[in-house]
């Protein structure tokens, strides 16, 4: 995986890896603001089960987003960029499991004989949304050692260090 990683950060940004690793996040950003603007369209226009789907996965979105921010600016740390990775894997799958939803909403509508744009919308950016998501997930784990802190996995050592006690002999 790393190989395909690096072939990908050599074309498209020059050989980095943290330009492919933050473009790539730029993308999930502006794929968030669309989805979240598609969810109130989705909340004021159709049924309530539709809208709260919509809305609460918008919800999620924009807490990833701050979050990831946050990881990928300021905590460099592993702790931070591993729980930062299994919620990108999450929401990757849940919105796979929307982009099936919506296809199922849209279905129905289609049966009723009335326009399916809305769902059929969501559900393309869903699982755009869900593609760019796994994909990052796999492009950070292929490339995780970049992001951390040089200095965090080699910490000074403290006068106060934990000393286990020795047997008597």
């Amino acid at each position: 995986m790393s190989h395909y990683t690096t072939s990908l950060a050599n074309s498209l940004c020059g050989g980095s890896s943290r330009k492919l690793i933050a473009g790539w996040w730029y993308s999930i950003l502006t794929v968030t603001a669309i989805l979240t603007l598609c969810s109130f369209v989705v909340m004021s226009t159709r049924s309530l089960a539709e809208g709260f789907a919509a809305t609460w996965s918008a919800i999620l979105l924009l807490v990833l987003s701050i979050g990831g921010t946050m990881i990928m600016r300021k905590f460099h740390n592993s702790m931070a960029v591993g729980f930062f990775m299994g919620g990108v894997v999450a929401m990757s799958q849940l919105f796979f499991m929307l982009f099936l939803v919506y296809c199922g909403y849209g279905r129905d509508q289609k049966l009723l004989k009335m326009s399916a744009k809305e769902e059929s919308l969501m559900a393309f950016f869903c699982l755009i949304q869900c593609i760019l998501l796994g994909s990052f997930a796999a492009i950070l784990g292929a490339h995780r050692s970049e992001i951390l802190d040089k200095s965090s996995s080699s910490r000074p050592e403290s006068p106060y260090a934990y000393e286990p006690p020795v047997a008597a002999a």
